[in-house]
């Protein structure tokens, strides 16, 4: 009886250990187990359709880093992969090392069951792209989804492609940001996102938000480029009360994006826009257009004032000869897109007709009728030349049908125009919340000369009133004179009077002197800018007068740019003069 009393006592001990051991051992591996199963979660990632590194490469290779920071605090970029190369441009142009937060903001292309109190969609699992990892914000998307309807749905977020095709991209040009994406609620009230753009912007100071949105869809391409000049000009002025003019898949971005913009000195930068005809040459008849652009901070507005542009005779054949018109601009182009604004007289029409100058010799009298292919339209929107004045004597030298012609080729480009003969003598430019307005003299227009100037002048009085700025471009003069002639002089004065803050001048071929008269600048001839003339050093020197004008003060600073043209077609800067 003792020996097994003692056994008794022995195996209690035994038994306790055992079972503390087993209870370790259970806990161990549910914590093991537990732990596991948080790093599955933590490892699980969402990735595009479009992930394999040799889809993107042959948009890639050929793009050129950005000379400078855009700076852009907001974007909006199409989500189309047959645009791929439009987007590249975009993310390239914004590009930035910092360790940002983008906030991505889609439509929801599947109308999706959202409950009565969410507006959006999001994911806090991070991405995987061929260019790395791209990581979600999780205490942004926390923060934000505690204070507006915002739930978390992995699977909607990996089936919308307003998401998936802009985040490689967005890790190939942001590789130290992290995102937040949000699929928004297509019938939700615009009062409500924009709310949550003014959240955003006001809780994240490093925060950007790209706007994901086609434009026009299912329509004539003609329709179409009518429908985003539209559209372009609300995004450069965008509030709640004009989001409507806007043709675009998401109307609850553009509120969200209004929002984040909201009293804030951001200006629109337009990058590119285009239709899916243009990239595919498929079906013109319904097309999809893209619009790419971004805001940021700008405290001026800079626009430079070029010469005579002529593409016809040797210009024409040396475009042709060296793969097309891009090689006639090779060696100013990052002069040109380094500003908000080109400006120049284009001395010709753009028609579909053979040109009849081409090959005539100098004096004959075809060697002066001068009409330019349609590409030069395209060619004058990539160079960053949105503004052309079309008042001068060789516009119609294809007669009414070549000058309807022009204004169709310009327009289809988003080329504007003024000073068009029997058309709007002027315009006004909204250049980084600044209207500038540009008022064309045509010397040449008609034979009432008195009725020319005396409309000009009616015409500065009354813009005046409309703009921050008035700018006139004047087609005046003698051709090869190296100065203005006294009448010049005294009509250039009465501009001035009339409240023109800058006259600029065009026709002679060869530069003139600037005089400064009431404390405003008077260039009375800019010279050529692109132009065959090549018998005279005269006549291949050419003025580009880049103009930087102050939001707050109005004030003009300029800078003076000498062109020269040489032999072969290209245009080159010779020098920079303040």
């Amino acid at each position: 009886m003792v020996e097994c009393r003692i056994g008794k006592i022995a195996i209690i001990p035994t038994l306790i250990i055992l079972a503390v051991v087993t209870l370790i051992t259970t806990a161990g591996v549910f914590l093991v187990e537990n732990y596991q199963r948080k790093n599955t979660v933590k490892e699980s990632s969402l990735s595009s359709t479009y992930n394999n590194k040799e889809q993107y490469d042959d948009i890639f290779s050929n793009l050129q880093k950005p000379e400078k920071n855009a700076n852009a605090s907001a974007g909006i970029i199409s989500h189309h992969f047959l645009a791929k190369q439009l987007i590249a441009d975009f993310y390239n142009t914004i590009s930035s090392d910092e360790n940002a937060i983008i906030f991505l903001v889609s439509p929801d292309h599947f109308n999706n069951y959202f409950s009565p109190e969410t507006i959006a969609y999001t994911s806090y699992l991070n991405w995987t792209t061929p260019f790395g990892r791209l990581q979600t914000d999780r205490e942004a998307i926390s923060s934000l989804s505690k204070l507006y309807g915002i739930q978390a749905s992995d699977s909607i977020l990996s089936f919308e492609h307003g998401i998936y095709i802009e985040v490689p991209f967005i890790k190939k040009f942001f590789p130290n940001a992290k995102i937040v994406p949000l699929v928004l609620k297509n019938d939700s009230s615009p009062e409500d996102f924009l709310a949550l753009g003014k959240e955003i912007r006001k809780n994240n100071k490093k925060s950007m938000l790209i706007v994901s949105s086609d434009f026009t869809h299912n329509m004539l391409a003609g329709q179409a480029r009518l429908n985003d000049k539209k559209s372009i000009e609300a995004l450069e002025d965008l509030s709640l009360d004009n989001i409507n003019q806007v043709t675009s898949d998401c109307k609850q971005c553009l509120a969200t994006l209004a929002g984040f913009l909201d009293d804030s000195l951001d200006s629109f930068s337009l990058i590119a826009n285009k239709n899916s005809f243009d990239i595919s040459f498929v079906d013109e008849n319904l097309v999809t257009s893209y619009v790419s652009g971004y805001y940021s901070k700008k405290e001026y507005a800079k626009i430079l004032f070029a010469g005579d542009l002529m593409f016809d005779r040797g210009i024409r054949y040396y475009a042709e000869k060296n793969g097309g018109n891009d090689f006639i601009f090779e060696k100013i182009t990052p002069l040109l897109s380094d500003n908000d604004l080109v400006v120049a007289n284009l001395e010709g029409s753009i028609t579909s007709n053979k040109s009849v100058s081409a090959g005539t010799a100098p004096g004959s009298a075809n060697n002066y009728f001068l009409t330019f292919d349609p590409s030069v339209a395209k060619t004058l929107f990539e160079k960053n030349i949105k503004l052309v004045d079309l008042g001068n004597n060789h516009i119609l030298n294809f007669g009414r049908e070549g000058l309807s012609e022009t204004q169709k080729y310009l327009e289809q480009s988003n080329v504007d125009y003024f000073g068009a003969p029997g058309g709007a003598r002027s315009i006004i430019e909204n250049i980084n919340g600044l209207k500038i307005g540009f008022v064309a003299y045509n010397e040449f227009a008609s034979s009432d000369l008195d009725g020319e100037q005396e409309a000009t002048i009616n015409a500065i009085e009354k813009l005046k009133s409309d703009s921050d700025i008035v700018i006139v471009f004047s087609h005046w003069g003698v051709e090869y004179y190296l100065a203005p002639a006294d009448s010049q002089k005294v009509l250039a004065h009465q501009f001035v009077d009339a409240g023109a803050d800058l006259v600029i001048g065009s026709h002679p071929h060869v530069i003139e002197p600037m005089e400064e008269y009431a404390g405003k600048r008077i260039y009375y001839s800019l010279g050529n800018f692109i132009f065959d003339q090549y018998f005279d050093e005269t006549v291949r020197n050419g003025l580009g007068v880049e103009v930087k004008i102050n939001k707050k003060t109005k004030q003009l600073e300029f800078v003076e740019r000498h062109f020269y043209l040489q032999s072969g077609g290209q245009t080159v800067e010779k020098s920079e003069q303040k």
